[in-house]
């Protein structure tokens, strides 16, 4: 009996290991693949209504969701660039202004610390080398994976177009290894997942449009420079859950020092800044997002990280619902419901719309 457990501990642990090989090595493929799936779950509805009453036929209706994908990634890329394009620019242009806001600071500097200026470009140019050496092979690895996925994008297209066309067959494909007796079941298991994939893509919609929002008026009552650049980055970033929002909080602050905001604005932004971010993180995450995923912040927390190493960048994004992913299937596996419990997060009020819920807070 004992050397039965360990037996089949062994065998859990072997394929454990060799699900990880198989998405470190296969990533070429599966990262588009998956991007694909959840893009396809996201658009999913506007397709199905559109099949709906014969408005369309399936090859048509697939045509139009997937392009509807293209536009609106495409034209998301297509500003980005444009912003960005413009703000190097700029900062070559006022080159010279940095310079002398550089050199301000570095004479305030003297007068605190009492280094002279020669000392602190000696510590200046140390202090940059051990940065630069250090996050030389995190910048590599990021925009390697980003210039990766833009390359894919294509791919990831053509995949959504064969998803939607295909889905049933995928289904009547599944159902052939499944017994008779459990594929109501199992037809129930795929649709939560589905559910799952869908609602936690437009809960970070969703998030995304309420934090530019916010931005947008913080920005411009604060004159802030290349206001569409950071927008669209700080938006787009907390895609990523705990990093995301720090950074999105972060470069404003530095934009703004850079570009010679006074102590003041300084503060008073950053007071600003921080409330947002606790209203996104403890407010909007939790009403939106928190009660589609289910998940504990420990396991988004590991998500994310294992993400990280295996696929770098979309390992960031694409980890946290695939979990989520797991834990439904946990939950409807025999043996596997303690697994599904400890992925998952006890909180009141979970699956209610979060309008529903901002409703009931008004009602107290």
């Amino acid at each position: 009996m004992k050397f039965e457990k360990i037996r089949k501990s062994n065998q859990i642990f072997i394929f454990i290991a060799l699900i990880i090989a198989a998405l470190y090595y296969g990533a070429s493929l599966l990262v588009p693949f998956t991007f694909a799936v959840f893009f396809a779950a996201l658009i999913y509805p506007l397709v199905t209504w559109l099949e709906k009453g014969g408005r369309t036929g399936k090859m048509l209706s697939s045509f139009i969701g997937t392009f509807v994908v293209f536009i609106g990634v495409g034209l998301l890329i297509f500003f980005f660039i444009r912003q960005l394009g413009v703000f190097l620019q700029d900062i070559i242009e006022s080159r010279e202004q940095v310079m002398n806001y550089f050199f301000s600071m570095q004479r305030k500097m003297a007068d605190i610390t009492g280094f002279s200026l020669e000392q602190q470009d000696q510590m200046l140019r140390d202090s940059v080398m051990q940065i630069l050496n250090v996050t030389q092979s995190y910048v590599s690895g990021i925009l390697a994976g980003v210039t990766g996925m833009l390359l894919n994008f294509l791919l990831v297209l053509i995949f959504i177009f064969l998803i939607l066309v295909n889905r049933e067959k995928f289904m009547k494909f599944l159902m052939m290894y499944v017994a008779p007796d459990r594929r109501e079941e199992t037809r129930n298991i795929i649709s939560k997942t589905r559910v799952v994939a869908h609602k936690y893509l437009w809960g970070r919609v969703q998030v995304m449009i309420i934090l530019a929002a916010m931005y947008l008026v913080l920005f411009t009552a604060y004159d802030l420079r290349h206001t569409g650049l950071l927008i669209l980055f700080g938006a787009l970033i907390t895609i990523i859950p705990y990093i995301g929002p720090f950074i999105s909080g972060t470069i404003p602050i530095l934009f703004l020092v850079i570009f010679g905001g006074t102590s003041g604005e300084i503060i008073s932004f950053t007071i600003i800044i921080a409330i947002i971010q606790l209203i996104e993180s403890y407010v909007l995450e939790p009403l939106i997002i928190g009660s589609e995923v289910e998940q504990s912040p420990l396991f988004i927390i590991l998500a994310i990280l294992l993400g990280g190493i295996i696929w770098g960048p979309a390992g960031l994004i694409l980890f946290v619902p695939l979990f989520s992913i797991l834990k439904i299937l946990f939950d409807h596996t025999n043996g596997m419901e303690p697994v599904g419990y400890l992925l998952g997060y006890d909180r009141p009020g979970a699956g209610e719309n979060w309008i529903d819920k901002i409703k009931k807070k008004f009602k107290k």
